[in-house]
């Protein structure tokens, strides 16, 4: 009889423990967070990995980024020559919140997008690292697919396929640069 109690004992006691155990979660691909903050290895505040234009809005990036749009004129004229071209480009922006350049050309980048009344569904921005160890890289490493050398880098595509690159600055302007990659 004390085998039988100390045998039910000793089941139930194996049945409470895995019960309590904690259950593993199944492996996932790794998603990155949207408008992510951290602190760069300078101790600055960066944004890193996919970012939005409500991540510009946050402390300290709304204090570079409000005033870049709203200084910026949008050449409109330098955008006539792909006027209908528009329609089915997607764009993909990485960019550094710690780059000089960036601060400048991103947001004159959205006025740009904002004239054009282009929808943010079809833009991907991507704020990169700059730890000397992790130059211009992604969590998700989406940076790295992209080969990613210089920042800020704005790839035009249409159904999947590079139309072209604007990268680290224009070489016309922004509105001439973007409208010659969309009309090929």
């Amino acid at each position: 009889m004390k085998n039988h109690i100390a045998f039910f004992v000793l089941l139930a006691g194996a049945a409470l423990f895995s019960a309590c155990s904690p259950k593993m979660a199944p492996k996932t691909a790794a998603v990155s967070e949207l408008n992510k903050q951290v602190t760069s290895h300078e101790g600055e505040a960066m944004l890193l990995g996919p970012v939005n234009r409500a991540g510009f809005q946050a402390a300290p990036f709304k204090g570079w980024f409000d005033p870049a749009y709203a200084e910026y004129q949008v050449r409109a004229s330098a955008l006539a020559g792909a006027a209908g071209g528009w329609n089915d480009v997607e764009i993909q922006v990485f960019m550094g919140t710690w780059c000089s350049d960036s601060q400048l050309q991103v947001p004159q980048f959205y006025k740009i997008l904002d004239y054009l009344k282009f929808p943010e569904s079809r833009l991907k921005v991507y704020a990169v690292e700059n730890h000397p160890d992790r130059r211009k890289t992604t969590p998700g490493g989406e940076a790295t697919q992209a080969k990613i050398e210089f920042v800020p880098t704005f790839i035009f595509l249409r159904k999947g396929q590079e139309l072209g690159r604007i990268t680290e600055y224009p070489q016309k302007s922004l509105e001439a640069d973007m409208a010659e990659k969309v009309a090929k």
